[in-house]
């Protein structure tokens, strides 16, 4: 099976902290704001800490990506380049 692919710059790319693996930087498209992307290590879904996502768990910052909204489990391969 193949797995998709995210691309993240070695720059935004952040350490794994408690639950959350795969942490990297995202910036906001609308303001100079600076939000945190990460997948959950046992449930598998992605989150992000902009105020979207902590309210009604979907956010644009995540669809940009490629990965499902609303705590919806999905596996990728995370590159750093």
């Amino acid at each position: 099976m193949n797995l998709p692919e995210i691309h993240i710059r070695r720059q935004a790319a952040l350490p794994d902290k408690g639950l959350w693996i795969n942490r990297f930087e995202i910036h906001s498209e609308t303001s100079d704001r600076v939000y945190v992307v990460a997948q959950h290590k046992t449930l598998k879904h992605w989150g992000c800490s902009c105020p979207a996502w902590r309210i009604h768990r979907k956010c644009k910052h995540l669809s940009s990506i490629g990965v499902p909204n609303y705590e919806k489990p999905f596996e990728v391969i995370v590159n750093t380049r």
